[in-house]
């Protein structure tokens, strides 16, 4: 489950800056693609270690929580694209498939304890990177998309109209803790998926739900200004806001609203949008290099927060492929990310440690198996971003590619869900019956 914690950091020296590193340059692709290589397979050989020992496929050992795996395999997905490395391709498909869970929309059983509507998502958008990038279908009926649909079908029927006039709820389960904590990253996530799965299919539904989202999200103030902010207390009605910013919400709602710029041939509002949020991007940077300004200064990122950069460099790369217009200052802040990054790992193999920093010396950097997963996943991701440029144009669908449901309105957790955005009746699921509820605890911190 994606936690919160306020955090601080420390700033340290830099006088050995230059003596871990590993060798990138950021102008050449054969450099670029070496260097995502050596830390792709500290990744997977850290997988694969873990499996060997009975564990679950598609999942990190502890401390990782689900998440964050669905992150992990999103980015080898895309390892496999930029780079033309598929030998990774059966271990990430299997990887991905063993947690679909029962319903084909990526709840499984073994995850009832960790399961929100943002854990969810993150492994919808690895589903419709799979589609996007032509990754080997599934054997069977079901394709990428088919999943990545099913992942909006439920989480559209859990938009919440009973409190704060809409939006997704942090928690899935009304017993969970959180549950009444709406927070950008769910909001965010759904936005993303639905913005792709409009450019994907050219199903305007899609598009008429990011739009609800995201006017949603302005509306109770989780965006103002171009920054977007942690979550609300639906208790109070949304009127308070948690005001902690983070790269990965921030990096979502640019990628988003830079895909219906493209999908509206340049309307505009989302033109506005996507300069604004890149503008607004400069809290997160410092010498054009991204930092997670709430906890990386005092060194007290948790485990999740960790790999936020990861996701967020991901968004920001695709960002500034769909808006051509904002790509030379997000591509200048990529290089210099990549460049810091890079220059922050050192080793190979199961012995390759990566910082989270990367600005300056890291005297804490970890290896996958020591708990540096996020940070290496991090800086994988910020290398190969360099690759999108020169990568092969994603996918899209034709007119046989799946609809949104327009059948039933309950929601997994049993309360019922919204009838979607007004004029669109995607609002059910594409499953017959959910059944019962999921059972389960969940452990979650949240911040009010």
């Amino acid at each position: 489950m994606l936690l919160r914690s306020y955090a601080v950091s420390l700033a340290l020296p830099l006088s050995f800056y230059a003596a871990v590193a590993l060798d990138l340059d950021v102008n050449s692709l054969d450099s670029i693609k070496s260097t995502a290589k050596t830390i792709a397979s500290a990744i997977v050989g850290s997988y694969n270690d873990n499996l060997e020992e009975e564990r679950v496929p598609g999942l990190f050992e502890e401390p990782y929580y689900w998440w964050e795996a669905g992150a992990v395999w999103e980015s080898l997905l895309e390892y496999s694209h930029l780079t033309g490395d598929s030998q990774f391709n059966d271990l990430i498909s299997t990887g991905i498939l063993h947690q679909v869970g029962d319903y084909d929309a990526f709840m499984p059983p073994n995850q009832t304890k960790t399961l929100g509507n943002a854990d969810q998502a993150t492994w919808g958008l690895a589903a419709m990177t799979a589609a996007e990038i032509g990754f080997p279908e599934p054997s069977g009926e079901t394709k990428w998309v088919d999943l990545a649909v099913n992942v909006f079908n439920t989480q559209a029927a859990r938009w919440d109209e009973e409190s704060c006039g809409g939006g997704l709820k942090w928690q899935i389960f009304t017993f969970n803790n959180g549950y009444n904590y709406k927070n950008t990253w769910s909001n965010a996530g759904f936005f993303l998926l639905s913005a792709r799965l409009a450019l994907f299919t050219k199903n305007e539904t899609y598009s008429q739900w990011a739009e609800e989202a995201y006017q949603w999200m302005q509306d109770v103030g989780l965006i103002s200004d171009f920054h977007a902010f942690d979550g609300t207390d639906d208790r109070a009605n949304c009127s308070q806001i948690n005001h902690i910013q983070w790269t990965c919400n921030h990096a979502m709602l640019t990628e988003g609203a830079a895909l219906l710029y493209n999908l509206t041939s340049g309307d505009n509002t989302w033109k506005d949008a996507v300069t604004g949020f890149v503008n607004a991007s400069s809290v997160f940077q410092n010498d054009t290099i991204l930092s997670e300004v709430a906890c990386e200064n005092n060194g007290k990122c948790d485990v999740d927060q960790k790999a936020f950069k990861g996701v967020a460099v991901r968004s920001f790369a695709r960002a500034a492929i769909a808006a051509p217009f904002a790509s030379e200052s997000i591509n200048t802040m990529l290089q210099a990310s990549a460049k810091g990054a890079a220059a922050n790992c050192d080793g190979d193999g199961n012995d390759l440690t990566c910082g989270l920093r990367w600005t300056g010396e890291n005297d804490d950097a970890d290896s996958v198996d020591d708990g540096g997963l996020g940070e290496a996943f991090s800086a994988m991701a910020a290398v190969q971003a360099l690759l999108w440029p020169q990568a092969e144009p994603v996918e899209s669908g034709n007119s046989t590619s799946p609809s949104p449901s327009a059948s039933g309105t309950g929601s997994p957790s049993g309360t019922g869900g919204a009838a979607g955005p007004e004029n669109t009746n995607a609002a059910g699921m594409t499953v017959a019956s959910w059944g019962t509820a999921f059972l389960g605890a969940v452990f979650a911190v949240l911040l009010l």
